[in-house]
């Protein structure tokens, strides 16, 4: 055997050995997963172990916008728990018969908005008489509850704080990203490679661009033109799944563009914004229509308490006794 043979067989003698530490480290720590069940209609959570991890985007990130995070180490000092999935339909259908809950409209010029704000194609405008029981798309019951506001959302953790006792949440942003990361520092919580995106998540793709032949699209075909039903793709390694992807989230945190001075502990940044209003909410994750840059763990978006989207959703957090 050549000298050049030996060096590539060595070579890939390594690659392999890397190969299965990793993957024996991924499956370890998926096996050791702990998931919980306050009630037989409320979501499974999923314990998120404490640590420190850096959270945000290098400057010269590809596809990088300007609102996110810079590169920035946060340390959260207790487990907490994270809804395996987004809420259901279902699960928010539940919610709505018990509680008769009415949602607030956003006012924009002096109007309310009703309905639900959707893309044909071509642009963005609110449907009269889009809702969360109708975005404009059919949806199964074990999908992502979508058209739902910030304030919604809060109502739905209220509701499950009197139903069982603890301590329900909407996760900051930092919990979420931290939840999201997993342990990875890559682009997404499967890595860099954005091929790999159709096994691990529900966006913009080619099955897609076939309705929205316009918008940009990860190469490869995840099977879903909207939303899909929750748990179809595979979980990151807390346990947690379509943490990029199927719907935008909503997370607690004012949404501010200067994160200079943004809590590093978990906690959500509530301080009054600069104009002195905390309308303004800040949604994480990307969604079913989200193309590459973003549906990337650092990227944030910007919505009103009150805004209603056909790909903007939610999932809960909980304190853990």
């Amino acid at each position: 055997m050549s000298q050049f043979a030996i060096h590539l067989q060595v070579i890939r003698l390594v690659i392999l050995a890397v190969y299965i530490c990793t993957a024996s480290a991924l499956s370890a720590q998926q096996d050791s997963i702990s998931y919980f069940q306050d009630c037989s209609t409320c979501p499974e959570m999923a314990v998120i172990p404490a640590g420190s991890a850096t959270l945000g985007s290098h400057p010269q990130e590809i596809d990088r916008f300007s609102a996110e995070r810079d590169l920035t180490e946060v340390t959260i000092s207790s487990p907490y728990a994270m809804s395996k999935t987004e809420v259901t339909l279902a699960q928010y259908r539940r919610f709505m018969s018990e509680t008769q809950h009415v949602s607030q409209p956003q006012i924009r010029d002096g109007a309310p908005r009703i309905g639900c704000n959707y893309y044909d194609g071509k642009s963005y405008g609110y449907i009269h008489d889009h809702s969360w029981q109708n975005p404009g798309y059919p949806q199964r019951e074990d999908a992502p509850v979508v058209c739902v506001s910030w304030s919604d959302a809060t109502a739905y953790a209220k509701w499950l704080c009197q139903k069982t006792g603890k301590n329900y949440r909407i996760p900051s942003s930092v919990e979420f990203e931290y939840a999201s990361r997993a342990g990875s520092q890559s682009t997404w919580y499967w890595g860099n490679k954005s091929a790999d995106a159709c096994e691990y998540a529900n966006v913009a793709d080619r099955s897609l661009s076939k309705v929205y032949p316009n918008r940009p699209t990860f190469n490869c075909d995840d099977g879903y033109v909207y939303t899909a039903s929750v748990a179809q793709f595979k979980a990151n390694a807390y346990g947690l799944y379509d943490m990029i992807g199927n719907a935008w989230e909503w997370t607690d945190d004012c949404f501010r563009m200067d994160l200079t001075d943004a809590p590093t502990n978990g906690s959500a940044w509530l301080e009054e914004a600069e104009d002195g209003d905390c309308m303004m909410r800040t949604p994480k994750g990307g969604s079913w229509i989200s193309g590459i840059g973003w549906s990337r763990a650092a990227v944030r978006s910007r919505d009103h308490a009150h805004y209603k989207s056909f790909m903007l959703g939610f999932r809960v957090a909980a304190d853990i006794e």
